[in-house]
């Protein structure tokens, strides 16, 4: 899977937004990132494979949606919010 190994105050990128809101280092199971709702599925084996967790969603279609919606799905955009100022990336 393409997840970025670089965490930063124990929070990690969000495979699907990529905004470091993940705690634990990223070792949280079943953990809804705030940003984009994607749920943490340790037991995927591909970015194209559906997620039970999500709805289905494979992590690529799951990506996309956030780059249209700022979500993972349309239906789930009143649960999320932008990201906070200590959660971008760093560069």
């Amino acid at each position: 899977m393409g997840v970025i190994n670089m965490t930063y105050n124990n929070k990690a990128p969000c495979p699907c937004c990529g905004y470091m809101t993940i705690p634990n280092n990223g070792d949280a199971l079943a953990y809804i990132c705030p940003v984009c709702f994607w749920e943490i599925d340790f037991f995927l084996n591909s970015d194209d494979e559906p997620s039970d967790l999500n709805h289905g969603l494979s992590l690529n279609k799951a990506r996309e949606n956030y780059k249209l919606f700022k979500t993972i799905s349309w239906e789930l955009r009143k649960h999320c919010r932008p990201p906070n100022r200590n959660e971008y990336p760093a560069v």
